[in-house]
């Protein structure tokens, strides 16, 4: 099993009843009626996992691929016994790709019956959002606070090989291909330092501009490149 080089911090299990003053009502009221674990599910804007065991655990987490693996997020625990988090869902996500840690073991999801390999074979939980629950907002370039993570979109014709390439990539146009996430919707996730980048897409061999982005300049090869500025972590 390959090992992740990650370095985190394991805070203290602080109660659930010392949070549930900072969680939303409706979120909290899902907390206290869980009686036991299931498969994930989406619920009031959250993506919502549970885990139970029949033997003692110091702890159980959950990391995620769109953060590179490198945070743990630590489960909390309701008066029914149950571990649950739950991981707030961004305008863009259709899916959460992630794996547990449970005192330190890293596994699958047991209650997930949806998992694939990696290409260095390691299994990966995947989680679909229903399609009526999935909130799609074909903007991009989207940011996410954590990680100076930037999201990118593209719609086109379904079944391409779509490459994002850039300044912050020396434009080599084949390093980042594009996931199909569903038919015709194309994305990649990319930490990118502050700063100001030139960037665009490619389809069929052919250099395209972002066309949900509206700012654009020529970039210094005399072609048209879409502009990102990534903004300081506050």
């Amino acid at each position: 099993m390959r090992k992740y080089s990650i370095l985190f911090i394991l805070l203290v299990s602080v109660p659930f009843f010392s949070m549930a003053g900072d969680m939303e009502g409706d979120l909290h009221i899902k907390v206290m009626r869980t009686l036991k674990a299931g498969p994930p599910e989406v619920y009031n804007g959250y993506a919502f996992f549970t885990f139970q065991t029949h033997t003692p655990v110091r702890y159980v987490g959950i990391s995620f691929l769109h953060e590179q693996f490198r945070k743990v997020h630590l489960f909390q625990r309701n008066d029914k016994g149950v571990l649950f988090f739950a991981y707030p869902v961004e305008e863009g996500m259709t899916h959460l790709d992630y794996r547990l840690i449970v005192d330190g073991l890293w596994i699958t999801d047991p209650l997930n019956p949806h998992t694939y390999q990696d290409s260095q074979g390691i299994s990966i939980s995947r989680f679909e959002f229903p399609k009526e629950q999935i909130r799609v907002s074909l903007k991009s370039p989207l940011f996410r606070d954590t990680e100076q993570q930037v999201v990118f979109y593209l719609q086109t014709e379904p079944g391409k090989d779509i490459y994002l390439s850039g300044s912050f990539c020396r434009w080599d146009p084949y390093l980042y291909r594009m996931e199909e996430i569903r038919p015709g919707l194309y994305t990649l996730s990319l930490r990118l330092l502050p700063g100001t980048y030139y960037y665009a897409f490619y389809k069929d061999g052919r250099r395209i501009k972002d066309p949900l982005n509206k700012e654009w300049r020529k970039s210094t090869d005399g072609q048209e490149a879409s502009l990102l500025v990534v903004p300081p972590r506050s």
